[in-house]
């Protein structure tokens, strides 16, 4: 028997609300609501800053006026925050929490957060664990072994790549086309050519690990290195940070001992970086022996 479906499909024919039973008996059905909400929070994520609520709307394609419910809602659970004085949006206390937990989920990463704190101790620094974000290095985790070092890099920081030693290890590390769009973007500030980068790439794998003097923070020493998948894949990467000039610089004792607990580290892990052929990764080395002018601002 075939029945008629009432115009208001949510109400059966005898008045009752059929929306649980169709959930039940079809368990791929979503909540559409639910749905809308996930494509309002992707979009605050796209936004690099706080956005007007008219932006956001036209970015999801969505009249301003439903979006603004949808984001009260939102607001309430702490999935996402509007400040006060702009009206602008962004995302949440909730949704970084729950970055931050999915983040600490993968293991190796969890690892990564002991290696850090340990290093931090007994080095007597600073330092932070950071990902690879649409963006660039993102800072998930922070560890003081020492004085703590007064900067603005909070959770959720993204990174210079060029001219941070947290940026420069992934920039070493990373295949070239997955990260070339920020290269080119920070090239444009920085004015550097692409004979600069390669130099850049060159010089801190040699070295073995990134080191930075006095360039984000004044008279910071920095040195971080990445710490890997068993895939291969840069996972994260570590980074300690002194105010004691030149106290990661090669050749300085502190130098050593982070090299020998990442390689360490790698070891008991089973990680390993891919044996990929660095032409492949980095177009921009392929076929020079030299590297002609540019400038390296560290």
């Amino acid at each position: 028997m075939v029945r008629t479906p009432s115009k208001n499909p949510s109400v059966g024919s005898d008045g009752s609300d059929i929306t649980d039973a169709v959930d039940v008996a079809d368990t791929r059905k979503g909540i559409q609501s639910v749905e809308v909400s996930g494509v309002i929070i992707a979009a605050l994520c796209d936004f690099k800053f706080p956005v007007p609520l008219k932006d956001l709307a036209a970015a999801v394609g969505m009249p301003p006026a439903k979006v603004h419910r949808y984001l009260a809602s939102l607001v309430r659970i702490g999935l996402a925050w509007q400040d006060d004085l702009t009206g602008l949006y962004g995302l949440g206390p909730m949704a970084l929490r729950m970055g931050i937990s999915a983040i600490e989920r993968n293991d190796v990463v969890m690892r990564a957060g002991r290696l850090l704190r340990n290093l931090a101790i007994e080095l007597r620094s600073s330092g932070h664990l950071a990902i690879w974000g649409e963006r660039g290095p993102v800072l998930i985790r922070t560890e003081h072994g020492g004085p703590p070092i007064i900067s603005t890099m909070g959770l959720g920081t993204v990174m210079p790549l060029l001219r941070s030693a947290t940026g420069q290890a992934f920039l070493s590390t990373m295949p070239h086309n997955a990260i070339e769009h920020v290269i080119r973007a920070e090239q444009d500030i920085l004015h550097w050519d692409d004979a600069t980068v390669d130099r850049l790439i060159v010089e801190t794998r040699e070295r073995g690990a990134a080191v930075i003097e006095g360039d984000i923070v004044p008279g910071l020493s920095a040195i971080s290195a990445p710490v890997y998948n068993l895939d291969g894949a840069v996972a994260c990467c570590v980074t300690l940070m002194n105010p004691r000039e030149n106290y990661f610089q090669p050749g300085q004792p502190a130098f050593d001992v982070f090299l020998r607990a990442i390689a360490d580290f790698t070891q008991s892990w089973g990680g390993k970086p891919r044996d990929e052929d660095d032409k492949a990764d980095n177009p921009g080395l392929k076929d020079r022996s030299a590297f002609p002018g540019g400038r390296k601002d560290v």
